[in-house]
């Protein structure tokens, strides 16, 4: 068993999710920070990889203006534990989770919890499944483009959002969507199911779930 888990980003017209020299800027607009803070509130727990907390530093919370009662478990995947010690994910605001690899001894991190599973990289389907065990039965996966590609590439997902932005960045070296090795073979091309299409402002809103092809 594993949670219930949704994949969520945003992302320029042509798929990238930063400038070209990776510094973040913000893709979704109004209607769709909405859609995400109350999405926020909705599920168990939001995750992103160590990429994510070094360059931009986010605290993962819910905005107070859409009230919600709790903030979400804070999950990051950090085989290394680099997670710096003046994070704002470890400000208490809610339960932070680092996951990291088996061979790291970390000294001890305030506001946090250690889950160690697998070495080179975190072992996501023992991760999902001990999430699970702890009462973890929704994520929502925000990033960043190596994490979304790890989701994918193993299907661990029940639904896939995309906002797309009215802007154009380019770049051959800019991060996109999924990073990763990407696929090698036609036959192992991930297929999808456009569930629903609606606009969110200047933008558009796409939500697929596995194809049954």
């Amino acid at each position: 068993m594993r949670p219930k888990i949704i994949l969520n980003c945003a992302a320029s017209a042509d798929g990238k999710i930063a400038l070209s020299n990776r510094q973040r800027l913000e893709l979704s607009n109004n209607e769709d920070f909405e859609r995400v803070h109350l999405l926020r509130s909705k599920y168990d727990a939001i995750l992103v990889g160590i990429g994510t907390i070094i360059e931009d530093n986010p605290s993962l919370t819910v905005n107070p203006k859409y009230n919600s009662a709790k903030n979400p478990i804070r999950i990051v995947l950090d085989t290394k534990c680099r997670t710096p010690r003046n994070a704002k994910i470890l400000d208490g605001k809610s339960k932070t989770i680092l996951a990291i690899g088996e061979g790291i001894e970390p000294t001890p991190i305030q506001n946090a919890e250690i889950i160690k599973c697998g070495t080179d990289e975190v072992d996501l389907p023992r991760l999902l499944k001990e999430l699970n065990n702890k009462g973890v039965k929704s994520v929502l996966v925000e990033g960043g483009e190596t994490v979304m590609w790890s989701f994918l590439k193993n299907e661990l997902f029940d639904e896939f959002n995309i906002f797309i932005s009215s802007m154009i960045i380019g770049g051959k070296m800019t991060p996109t969507i999924a990073g990763g090795d990407g696929t090698l073979e036609l036959n192992d091309i991930l297929r999808l199911k456009l569930d629903d299409a609606q606009t969110l402002g200047d933008g558009i809103l796409l939500k697929y779930s596995k194809s049954n092809n």
